[in-house]
């Protein structure tokens, strides 16, 4: 299989794994628990949901080992055409989850980790946003693509202390295995101003975090445990994700 080739199936198996895993939730969320909003002795719902995650993530693995696998530079980001206004629309939907989520803190219990992370997502929605504008790049851009690597990190790591108290697994994988693939490819996206951006991981990841952030708005909508600011919040990021894989897949960077 060719790089254009593998590129174009890559593309429609992330949308059919993407819609398969979201239907899959709505109709877990909706017929999997009991009154009382526990999973049923012997439910298979928690591994179900485990196999289909590991299986679209490992078919998206396998159909990106076939991409153009020469190192990448961040030449191949566009500030043109439909990739500009999907890089705008990522960084005001992380700008307005961070600002919302600074909002809702409680001055008088919060702790300083729980002001500085929104904060640094305010940053980070600044710095992808003057990304998405910016036409000459350099070597220097690592700088600006490394803090809201760092701010994914440190979110996730937040979200970790708090998910520590959930006794029920099946209601955070969605949203770990987003903020997970939107960390490692906010890392990967570092190495392109260096000229040693890695292609194919960029796009597993990239895809991988749209996946599974797609697999986290049923919750939102049919549950209590997602709030606006941390959807819009995880769905900026995992938008931003989403366009670089898009943008590595096109025929001009796996020709290249």
């Amino acid at each position: 299989m060719s790089n254009i080739k593998a590129a174009a199936a890559l593309r429609k198996t992330a949308i059919c794994c993407a819609a398969l895993l979201a239907v899959f939730r709505i109709v877990i969320l909706q017929a999997a628990f009991d009154k009382e909003g526990l999973l049923p002795r012997g439910s298979i719902a928690l591994p179900a949901t485990v196999l289909l995650c590991a299986v679209a993530f490992a078919v998206l693995c396998i159909l990106s080992l076939k991409l153009n696998g020469h190192p990448g530079r961040e030449s191949f980001f566009s500030v043109q055409g439909v990739w500009l206004p999907m890089k705008l629309l990522s960084a005001g939907l992380l700008l307005a989850g961070s600002v919302l989520t600074l909002k809702g803190l409680d001055s008088l219990s919060v702790k300083s980790a729980e002001t500085l992370i929104p904060a640094a997502g305010i940053v980070s929605a600044v710095l992808m946003g003057w990304n998405a504008l910016r036409e000459k790049r350099g070597a220097w851009f690592f700088w600006v693509r490394l803090i809201p690597a760092i701010f994914t990190g440190a979110a996730l790591v937040l979200r970790f202390r708090a998910w520590s108290y959930d006794p029920m697994i099946i209601h955070i994988i969605p949203v770990l295995l987003a903020w997970t693939c939107s960390m490692v490819e906010m890392m990967l996206l570092t190495g392109f101003p260096l000229n040693v951006g890695h292609r194919r991981s960029s796009v597993l990841f990239g895809l991988g975090a749209g996946m599974f952030a797609g697999m986290t708005i049923p919750d939102f909508f049919l549950s209590d445990r997602m709030t606006l600011p941390d959807l819009l919040t995880i769905l900026g990021v995992a938008l931003w994700c989403v366009v670089a894989a898009l943008e590595l897949l096109r025929r001009r960077t796996q020709t290249n």
